[in-house]
């Protein structure tokens, strides 16, 4: 067979254009699987797990996910949380909803509830219990979320102040409870803990905008819940809250004004704040411009405690802070002293009395112009039924005897004092006058005055001895007939008796007699010679010899 008879084996070229086709039609047939699957899954909406305490009241696919009670999902699943401590509620959500799962929405579950808001929930009496949620602001989004037994107070955008009050309080308020400014609600408390470490309770509240351009760095807090009532040397004090903090407590504030020259900032967000047990409490408490003094008594301070009012004239400008207020080695030595240090608190926001407030510079110096003028304290009783006393500033005299052993104690300025006044000196001189009247003779008057008695008796007798005679029980029978016979008498003068008439006629002779001689009588008043001369002639001119 020759060289050119032999079979020639083919060259076959693979087509890379059939190729490329052949794989672009799976690529596409996948790209296109995996479009519908992320189209599928966006159509399908967010899953999110929901932690909570416990499924009461929770269905799977009937209990709803609503916003403004509009259902956005539902519940797919309930199961145990893996340290069994809770359940894990799976929810399926709308698409929509998926811009509204950020880190700080917020769940809870509606279901009928009592509570000082009033009644809520009525509604799911029907349906069943259902889950709400608030949208969040953060930008972090999230699939996971704790669910609360109760609505949030505020919303986590809402506009406002939320700040943090921390306080030894006798009670704790419940969230919900309004925080008040002048008896208005402005607020809420959004959360209320006690702290078992510090023992003190902590609170988060939510002023609401515009209000929160109230709260200023220097506002003060307190709680103000229901009627309280206090008995204190001033009488009996009722102060009653508000309807709203009557009925489910309340945390009120105000905000002090500002000392001249000093200026006072806004609150900041999460600001930390000492909440009071009531407004006396923060009434008692010192503040920058409160003056601290010392007075000194010899006087029983018994019925003086700390609380007790300093009153000038009738108006409290302070309290008593410390009863008694030694120094250190000063206790020992009480015996030899003989007198009680009392510490005094003034506090220049009572004496301002809504004028503008001064520095603390200006009522220090007022107050040591006030004591170089005589300015001293003395003891006062406060209530007579308590027995409680005060102590209160006042004027000295110059016959008045100071107790003012030191200038300077304990670091506080020293006021002279004086004797009790009031209800105390008056008892002193009750003291005194029934020293004196003990020191009287009484046995020697006494004496005297048993013989006055005594004589007494034997006049009495003797004069009953008279009265019992019968010459002296006659008397009143002829005295009664002597009268008998002088009206008788006396009826013969009456104008219609003769005697009467007689004598009228004699008067009326009489007259006419006087008035005929009244000119006689006037001549001789003017010439009395006229009798012996001739009233019309020439007196005679005698002649010498």
């Amino acid at each position: 067979m020759t060289e050119s008879s032999k079979p020639r084996h083919a060259h076959v070229r693979q087509s890379k254009t059939l190729a490329s086709t052949v794989w672009i039609i799976p690529l596409i047939a996948a790209i296109a699987g995996i479009w519908l699957l992320v189209d599928y899954s966006r159509q399908q909406g967010p899953e999110i797990t929901l932690l909570m305490d416990n499924a009461e009241g929770i269905e799977v696919n009937t209990t709803t996910i609503r916003l403004l009670n509009v259902e956005i999902g539902r519940v797919s699943s309930i199961r145990l949380r893996p340290d069994h401590k809770g359940v894990e509620v799976v929810a399926k959500l709308q698409p929509s909803a998926r811009e509204m799962m950020r880190e700080d929405t917020q769940f809870w579950v509606v279901k009928p509830r009592i509570d000082q808001n009033g009644v809520t929930g009525l509604n799911t009496l029907l349906s069943g219990s259902y889950i709400s949620f608030a949208p969040g602001s953060s930008q972090e989004e999230a699939s996971t979320f704790t669910v609360s037994e109760l609505p949030p107070i505020s919303a986590m955008g809402q506009h406002g102040l939320r700040l943090k009050l921390v306080g030894h309080n006798s009670k704790m308020l419940g969230a919900g409870s309004p925080v008040m400014f002048e008896n208005l609600t402005v607020g809420s408390v959004e959360t209320a803990k006690f702290n078992p470490k510090t023992q003190n309770v902590e609170y988060s509240i939510f002023i609401q905008s515009p209000n929160d351009v109230l709260v200023k760095s220097n506002s003060q807090f307190w709680l103000d819940s229901g009627v309280s009532v206090r008995l204190d040397g001033g009488g009996v004090k009722i102060d009653s809250a508000p309807l709203p903090a009557i009925l489910s407590g309340a945390i009120a504030f105000n905000t002090p004004t500002a000392a001249v020259g000093q200026k006072v900032q806004a609150a900041a967000n999460n600001q930390e704040f000492t909440v009071f047990n009531d407004r006396a409490e923060l009434e008692n408490k010192p503040n920058e411009r409160t003056l601290y003094y010392v007075v000194f008594f010899k006087n029983s301070v018994r019925g003086l405690e700390a609380g007790a009012p300093v009153e000038y004239r009738g108006m409290r400008i302070g309290t008593v802070a410390q009863v008694p207020y030694f120094q250190d080695g000063d206790s020992a030595k009480l015996f030899e002293n003989g007198w009680v240090p009392v510490r005094l608190r003034l506090d220049p926001d009572s004496m301002e009395r809504g004028d503008e407030p001064q520095t603390r510079e200006y009522w220090q110096n007022a107050m040591q112009a006030a004591f170089g003028k005589g300015l001293v304290a003395t003891l006062s009783s406060n209530n007579l039924v308590l027995g409680s006393k005060m102590v209160e500033l006042v004027d000295s005299s110059s016959g008045d005897a100071l107790l003012k052993p030191h200038a300077q104690y304990n670091g506080h300025t020293v006021i002279a004092s004086k004797g009790s006044g009031g209800l105390d000196e008056l008892q002193d001189k009750v003291g005194r006058l029934l020293d004196k009247f003990n020191a009287l003779p009484l046995d020697k008057t006494l004496g005297e005055l048993n013989g006055s008695l005594n004589q007494l008796k034997q006049t009495l007798a003797s004069a009953n001895r008279l009265l019992g005679q019968n010459s002296t029980q006659k008397m009143p029978a002829e005295l009664n007939a002597t009268l008998q016979e002088l009206r008788k008498t006396l009826q013969g003068v009456s104008p219609e008796s003769p005697m009467y008439q007689d004598i009228q006629q004699t008067l009326a002779a009489l007259n006419r007699t006087l008035q005929d001689v009244q000119p006689l009588v006037r001549t001789l008043n003017e010439k009395p010679n006229a009798l012996i001369f001739n009233q019309n002639g020439k007196d005679p001119i005698p002649r010498g010899k």
